[in-house]
């Protein structure tokens, strides 16, 4: 049998495992001077394999520690755009990365919005909107909603994140990606899972940051619509925060609109009470961390929920419930 590799030209744990099983296989059938060699070859190798599990384990307990600081981090955002910038600089931290992109989905195309880099004074223009490449990582992380790795930059992004390759994650908010994370460099294995569990709780805050904004300015948009069509020019265009008493019984929006959106989920009434302000599907999708397509779906399904023939008349049975 040829000698085995030398310990130190040794450099996976797939070749340390190998390794070892071959120097276990000839000790069954050498002889005594051989046996005593490959005995203390053995034991060589055992040490390695036990100082690699060592680091891994406390490598692993590091990244566990720098998910919980990440995850900290994003408690008290008060907004989508904070919430992205803080999103950044954190997996960046993360994954041991110089440069970290954050994009929204538009159907098949992937749009920059919030970026990062370790060194401020080199940072590049904005990076431009590209599409979805079938069989791309991009294309495989959306399909499979699961961290991907690839060699090669998209066009786009390389004068950002360069040449070497990148791995990519998809943010998943309300049961749909919304955004893609594209980080620097292709991660390893702890890495790669530490990405995928910080973008599952990164897409459940952007529904906590989205939800506390929404209702905020739905509140706000719906009271000054009781307000025009109730032609009650008494009505603050912009009550209180907190404040749930609009206007008198008969001009509350709350109340007018709480038959009409009874038949619809929690995430159609949401769509629809934009829609009620007269927004159109772009700002309904930016404003719920949604994609254009998802929007579109929704509002054909309220639609028929409520047997409105389009958005007129939708907002037409809305502002009859507030006269």
């Amino acid at each position: 049998m040829a000698d085995a590799p030398h310990p130190d030209e040794i450099t996976t744990d797939t070749e340390l495992d190998r390794a070892i099983a071959e120097v276990l296989t000839e000790m069954r059938v050498a002889d005594p001077a051989r046996s005593t060699e490959l005995g203390r070859r053995l034991v060589d190798l055992l040490d390695r394999r036990n100082a690699a599990d060592a680091n891994r384990t406390a490598d692993i307990g590091t990244v566990a520690a720098g998910i919980d600081r990440a995850v900290r981090a994003l408690d008290d955002a008060s907004s989508s755009a904070e919430l992205m910038r803080r999103a950044c600089e954190r997996v960046a931290e993360l994954c041991s990365a110089k440069r970290v992109v954050l994009s929204r989905l538009d159907g098949d195309r992937i749009i920059p919005v919030t970026w990062f880099s370790a060194d401020p004074g080199t940072m590049p223009s904005p990076p431009a909107e590209f599409d979805i490449v079938d069989g791309s990582p991009e294309a495989e992380a959306l399909a499979t909603n699961t961290v991907s790795v690839g060699p090669d930059v998209p066009v786009a992004l390389q004068e950002l994140l360069g040449l070497n390759g990148f791995t990519t994650a998809p943010v998943v908010v309300g049961g749909a990606a919304a955004a893609l994370v594209h980080v620097s460099s292709p991660l390893d294995d702890t890495r790669r899972r530490a990405l995928g569990v910080f973008v599952e709780v990164l897409g459940g805050c952007f529904e906590r940051v989205g939800l506390e904004s929404r209702r905020e300015r739905q509140n706000a948009l719906l009271h000054d619509s009781a307000r025009r069509w109730a032609g009650d020019t008494e009505v603050d265009t912009a009550p209180p925060r907190g404040v749930s008493e609009l206007a008198p019984a008969q001009t509350d929006p709350d109340a007018a609109e709480q038959p009409l959106l009874d038949p619809l989920t929690d995430r159609e009434a949401d769509v629809a009470r934009l829609v009620l302000t007269g927004a159109s599907n772009s700002a309904i999708a930016e404003e719920l961390v949604i994609t254009v397509d998802t929007v579109k779906s929704h509002v054909k399904r309220i639609l028929r929920k409520t047997g409105a023939t389009n958005r007129a008349e939708l907002i037409a049975r809305y502002q009859s419930g507030t006269r």
